[in-house]
């Protein structure tokens, strides 16, 4: 009888809660309905595009050549279709709310409902959230309005997405949750608008941005003005049935071409206007040109930090700073941008302040001369080294590469062989961190000294796990995972 009163009133608070539940702006149906009214708007144009076309000289319409019958049929399911799918975006905003509660122990949770066939019930404990975004389409952003997401570290699944509210309440939302996440700010010094404590720490010129982004791809803009150098000299030489036989490449070069284009495109418009603020619960990320992003990261809940040096980067003292969050989507690729493009120093400077680590003074130890023999070119750039609270490791020569993890989000440590490395006696060292972050490797080293790494990083991640304190030490189960595993084989 009592389990049966205690889950009574389970629903019964369930559903009062539910009728205390915030609601999203109004406007929200018509957001979320414009890509099915746009498909259909698309098909119908496909089936009508022959009588549409006949449109085209008006005069034949007052001959009475132009069947408008089929026109307004078009037109009349186009309006059907809008007409369903505005009731059904508005009969889920009816039930779509959210709410932040906080039980008897001191433990807050964000309750979102949604769904009218199929109700969604979910519930978020807000000291597991690695990150809150505050998102800008351009769309949502004339109107005024954004959405505010949640990122958890069980990957994109778990996030929560309150899309859309007023961007005055999205901003007074992101400072609710950061309060009562660990190390938010206090209630006292929270804001209804854009926290004015926010201080800057770095801006990217967009002239910076858009030579940087031309550099970085340079090299396939070289490949594709020789290959179309190469169809001249193909064309002059041996006439036109080579010509031919040539341009059967036109397809694939096409969409490289189109393909380079458009990620640079993208980069460009993600990180122009690019801020970085320092906030009481750790750094946020501003940046966008038609949609602007506003990420708010903690710093206990970084799980690793890269920073990348492309070739013709290093030859002008260029980076670029990478962080890892557990559940992130990252930017385009693995991690999401801490700083696009910044002076070497000043990012190495920046990778200090956020995880204590000095990369620029770890003490790399690089692979025998055995790894020379599988990797010829780069093994001279490979190297590991052991910091106070994390590992770091470099790699590539031509896109060289520095990861450091802290020893406290380690989930596993092994050791992998493939045929040739057990020909060569030599090993990968892998370190397994949470959903969303980049694997950590470093790759052929000598059997011996991988073993030994393998040892050695799992008794720093146990011993770091138990720390009571400290940046990156958090005794945070649910961010962390299992018990570090040394595994060889």
């Amino acid at each position: 009888m009592s389990t049966a009163r205690a889950e009574a009133e389970d629903g019964i608070a369930a559903a009062r809660d539910a009728t205390e539940l915030t609601r999203l702006h109004p406007l929200t149906p018509v957001l979320r309905s414009w890509r099915l009214i746009g498909g259909a708007g698309a098909i119908g144009f496909g089936v009508f595009r022959d009588e549409i076309d006949k449109l085209r000289w008006v005069w034949r319409a007052l001959h009475g050549e132009v069947e408008f019958t089929v026109l307004m049929q078009g037109a009349g399911v186009l309006l059907v279709v809008a007409l369903v799918a505005l009731t059904a975006g508005w009969l889920s905003w009816r039930v779509t709310g959210y709410a932040i509660v906080t039980d008897a122990t001191g433990t807050s949770t964000l309750r979102y409902h949604r769904g009218f066939f199929v109700k969604q019930r979910r519930q978020v404990r807000l000291n597991r959230v690695q990150s809150v975004d505050v998102n800008q389409p351009l769309v949502p952003r004339l109107c005024g309005l954004a959405a505010v997401q949640l990122d958890m570290a069980a990957g994109e699944d778990a996030s929560v997405n309150l899309a859309y509210v007023r961007r005055r309440d999205a901003w007074s939302l992101r400072e609710e949750i950061l309060r009562h996440t660990a190390g938010g700010p206090s209630p006292a010094t929270a804001s209804a608008t854009e926290p004015p404590l926010d201080t800057v720490v770095a801006q990217i010129s967009t002239p910076h941005l858009v030579k940087a982004n031309l550099l970085d791809g340079v090299v396939a803009w070289v490949i594709a003005v020789l290959w179309l150098v190469g169809l001249v000299v193909v064309a002059v030489v041996w006439g036109a049935g080579a010509l031919l036989a040539a341009l059967s490449g036109i397809v694939p070069v096409s969409i490289a071409i189109f393909a380079q284009t458009r990620r640079q495109v993208l980069s460009m418009m993600r990180d122009a206007n690019f801020t970085l603020f320092r906030t009481p619960a750790g750094i946020r990320v501003s940046s966008g040109l038609t949609s602007t992003i506003n990420r708010t990261i903690d710093f206990d809940r970084i799980q690793g930090i890269r920073l990348l040096e492309p070739y013709l980067w290093r030859r002008f003292g260029w980076a670029r700073v990478m962080v890892d969050i557990a559940g992130g989507k990252g930017d385009g690729e693995q991690g999401a941008s801490l700083m696009p493009v910044a002076d070497r120093a000043h990012a190495l400077a920046l990778i200090a302040q956020v995880s204590g680590a000095h990369l620029d003074e770890a003490p790399y130890v690089a692979p025998g001369e055995q790894a020379r023999k599988l990797d010829p070119l780069g093994w001279r750039y490979l190297g590991v080294g052991l910091l106070e609270d994390g590992v770091v490791r470099r790699q590539g020569r031509w896109r060289r590469s520095t990861s450091y993890v802290p020893y406290a989000r380690v989930q596993s440590v092994t050791a992998q062989q493939g045929w040739l490395q057990r020909r060569w006696q030599l090993a990968t060292v892998h370190l397994d961190l949470p959903t969303g972050a980049e694997r950590w490797t470093a790759q052929h080293r000598g059997f011996t000294d991988a073993a030994g790494l393998v040892q050695e990083l799992g008794r720093q991640a146990r011993e770091h796990r138990l720390l009571p304190g400290g940046r990156g030490a958090r005794r945070e189960v649910e961010d962390i995972g299992r018990t570090p595993e040394a595994q060889l084989g």
